[in-house]
This record gives structure tokens, C-alpha cells and sequence, in this order.
């Protein structure tokens, strides 16, 4: 007769919760430093890239002032700055370009794409 499979189910929330606590110290102590840092940038990446809708979007934002702290004013400024010099050095046929693939809709409004 075949043994019977452990399944998560088969465990209480404290014995699941132990189970990935434990899991969760294993994986990070067999992990590498550039492992370590491959993970954090993907993780991180997704967290703050990947938001959906006003709270995710405030959440990271959030994230973001606190890791700033009292350079997040300048840290706005200096990405501005940068994304207005950019637009600076495109030529008029490049801006026309430009035109054509954004729609006209008469508002800088993102568009949620799972709505």
C-alpha cells in the first residue's frame, strides 16, 4: 500500500506557519550574496514597479519617502530635472514621432490595465 502524502492542509495554521518560517530561514542562509541581491532587486522591482490602482501606488510611494527620508524632495527635483533635459534633446521630427503613439486624451492620466 502506498504511503498517504503530507498535505498542507493536513496541518494546523501554527504548524504551516512554522513550517514557512523555517523554509523561509533555510532559503535565505543557503542563498549566496549575489543571490541574495538577485532576489532583493526582484522582489523590490516587483513590489514598487508593479503597482495597480491609487493604494498600491500610495503604498509605494510611501516606501519610497520613508527610504528618502529627507532627501525625497531633491530626489523628485533631481528625476524632473532629468526627465525634462531628456525631453529637451529630442528634435521636432522625433517629438512629432512621439505624438503620433500617444493618444490624445487631454489629460496625463494613467490607465489601469486590469479595469
Amino acid at each position: 500500500m502506498a504511503k498517504k502524502e503530507i498535505n498542507y492542509t493536513d496541518l494546523s495554521s501554527s504548524e504551516l506557519e512554522l513550517l514557512k518560517d523555517t523554509y523561509i530561514g533555510l532559503k535565505v542562509k543557503s542563498m549566496n550574496n549575489n543571490d541574495l541581491i538577485d532576489f532583493a532587486i526582484e522582489n523590490i522591482s516587483l513590489q514598487i514597479k508593479n503597482t495597480v490602482g491609487n493604494d498600491e501606488e500610495l503604498e509605494a510611494w510611501q516606501e519610497m519617502k520613508e527610504f528618502f527620508q529627507d532627501e525625497f524632495d531633491n530626489k523628485i527635483k533631481d528625476i524632473v530635472g532629468m526627465v525634462n533635459s531628456k525631453k529637451v534633446e529630442y528634435s521636432n521630427s522625433e517629438e512629432e514621432e512621439l505624438k503620433n503613439h500617444i493618444p490624445e486624451n487631454g489629460d496625463d492620466k494613467k490607465i489601469d490595465m486590469w479595469e
